[in-house]
């Protein structure tokens, strides 16, 4: 092990023990389920911009979109940063208001209000099998990406990573990854902010290393795309920018700011931050063409800041990077956990209690852990399998809620077929694959299309209509 190597495991194990110190504080603080889910809805705001921004902003997005953009140029990273950053803008303008008046701790108390018991239960069973491959996809890049930087054994790095998130989680809830999140956050746009303006010095300004990329990088739209590679291009900015509206990680990040205005602003300000630092990786991908001649590995980020920062800043900023991923991690574990205890349980035991819906959030926490460790290392393809869950979301889950919120005539019925019938449709494309997939229907906006058609049509013929739960002052709820 180099020297290099090694302060970058030390600084790593000084990291663990912070993040443990952080949940073992932040369990103190924590009395009920919604202290646990969503911060007891108590969060200013510095604490919410930071975690509403760190919802999808981490280790997966810095040298995910970077090595993406240094192959494929702007139009490779359509989802990420640009999706992503879309999602968080339109939570901010349509939704965050709306949801965090009524004090909602998930998703699928929405639906429950909404659309009642029955589509409750469905749609939040649909949630878990997201959320599994997507905390496996974070464990098992940890491994990779510490293995890559320190020699440390995969399998072991794995290991570290799943006992370190279930502990922090276990104890901590939404108020230990809040506190990290914004630590981590500040610790790698400090970082960004240092490498980029290095690297465009060293090529000799910003408009020289321009020229010196590769000629249509700097293309966001299509040029002379057929009817089907439009709606590829529409597919990349809904993945996200639509199917994640829906999501439980950020839908618990929106509910833990102290007020509504608070949410919405919070929500709006961390989508435009979300674009513009997002921008930065995604750049160092471009111009590490020229930074790196004859280029071919797979951590274009990693190794810019290799060539151009100083030990200390290096160690800090790739610490930040893991934590980030374990903190990635940290949400998608209490996502599927909040939903089982908060939910889950009260549909089955009614008489269920405070205690007991939070011991239920926390029993589920290791469970769900092991079952990702389980995926992690028994897939290979753990990647593809995160990424076709999440067109779960968009195919089955966004035009339910959508429609709940902006349209009073959809009804349980139109709501439960139109997610079943959406799902049916993404995994029928999905199993039956045009030879060159770019030659057929895109899967996720195909089924997000047949969700949102099969609902209004079944609402329309009738059955099982559910009011809108009453506001503060006993009339419904208008939309927003």
């Amino acid at each position: 092990m180099s020297g290099l190597q090694a302060a970058i495991l030390a600084g790593i194990v000084v990291y663990i023990a912070i993040v443990i110190g952080v949940g073992w504080w932040a369990s103190r603080r924590i009395q009920t389920d919604r202290d646990y889910i969503v911060a007891g809805g108590r969060l200013g705001w510095m604490l919410s911009i930071g975690t509403l921004f760190a919802t999808w902003f981490g280790a997966e997005t810095c040298m995910g979109s970077s090595q993406t953009a240094f192959s494929d140029g702007l139009l490779g990273v359509i989802a990420d940063p640009f999706g992503a950053g879309l999602c968080l803008i339109l939570s901010g303008l349509f939704f965050a208001r709306y949801f965090r008046e009524r004090n909602y701790e998930t998703i699928v108390d929405f639906f429950r209000d909404r659309y009642g018991r029955t589509a409750a239960w469905v749609l939040s069973l649909l949630y878990i099998p997201v959320y599994l491959g997507w905390i496996g996809a974070q464990l098992l890049a940890f491994g990779k990406i510490l293995h890559a930087l320190t020699g440390f054994p995969e399998r072991e790095a794995i290991y570290v990573s799943t006992v370190v998130v279930l502990t922090y989680t276990y104890l901590g809830g939404m108020w230990a990854d809040t506190i990290l999140d914004f630590f981590q956050m500040v610790i790698i746009i400090v970082g960004l902010l240092i490498v980029f303006p290095v690297l465009i010095i060293d090529l000799g300004g910003f408009e020289a290393a321009v020229a010196r990329s590769p000629e249509g990088a700097f293309r966001i739209v299509p040029r002379d795309a057929s009817i089907l590679g439009w709606l590829w291009y529409l597919q990349a900015w809904m993945m996200v920018g639509v199917g994640s509206l829906p999501a439980q990680d950020l839908f618990s990040r929106t509910m833990a700011p102290r007020s509504p205005a608070v949410a919405r602003w919070s929500s709006i300000i961390a989508g435009l931050m979300y674009v513009l630092i997002g921008m930065l990786p995604v750049l160092i991908g471009i111009f590490g063409r020229a930074a790196l001649p004859g280029y071919e590995g797979q951590n274009i980020l990693i190794d810019v800041a290799l060539k151009y920062l100083p030990l200390p800043v290096i160690v800090l900023l790739l610490g930040a990077l893991l934590g980030a991923i374990m903190s990635s991690a940290d949400s998608a574990i209490l996502a599927p956990s909040s939903i089982i205890g908060h939910n889950l349980v009260p549909l089955i035991r009614p008489s269920a209690g405070e205690g007991t819906k939070l011991a239920w959030c926390k029993y589920s926490v290791p469970v769900l852990g092991v079952l990702s460790l389980w995926m992690a290392l028994e897939f290979q393809d753990i990647y593809a399998l995160c990424l076709e869950a999440w067109g779960i979301l968009l195919a089955g889950v966004a035009a339910p809620m959508i429609a709940g919120v902006f349209w009073k005539g959809a009804t349980p019925r139109g709501a439960l077929v139109g997610a079943l019938a959406g799902i049916a449709a993404f995994l029928a494309l999905r199993m039956n694959p045009a030879e060159n997939p770019q030659d057929g229907v895109p899967p996720n906006l195909a089924g997000f299309a047949v969700s949102a058609v099969v609902l209004v049509a079944v609402s329309l013929v009738g059955g099982g209509r559910v009011v809108k739960k009453p506001d503060a002052e006993g009339s419904p709820s208008p939309a927003p």
